[in-house]
């Protein structure tokens, strides 16, 4: 439970500096699957997306090797501004070991900060 709080507390710290504030972010990943995330990737929020205040989701199926790395993406849909973004966090994101492959499905929200 200790080393679950540290991580979690690091990763907070992660966001807080990649975020910043004057930087808006995806808001939430959700995820559905059978296994736990264990390492999630910064999702950039794109810079045109953050001048027009634009938000949306995106859902994507991450195929996850037996070692919990992504070996395949499929998107199921969302806004094509945001796809790409979430395409690449998914991918540099890892998932908890399991005795076989598995398929997740994610949905990353892109909601604009009202810091500005």
């Amino acid at each position: 439970m200790r080393h679950f709080l540290e991580s979690l507390a690091l990763v907070a710290a992660v966001l807080w500096i990649v975020c910043g504030a004057s930087v808006a972010c995806a808001q939430r990943v959700r995820s559905s699957g059978e296994r736990k995330i264990v390492s999630r990737a910064s999702v950039v929020y794109p810079k045109i997306a953050l001048q027009m205040r634009l938000q949306g989701t995106v859902k994507i199926t991450a195929t996850v090797a037996p070692n919990g790395k992504v070996v395949k993406t499929e998107l199921i849909g969302g806004s094509p501004v945001f796809v790409p973004y979430a395409l690449d966090a998914v991918a540099l994101m890892k998932w908890e070991s399991a005795g076989s492959e598995t398929k997740e499905v994610l949905e990353i929200d892109f909601v604009p900060s009202s810091r500005q």
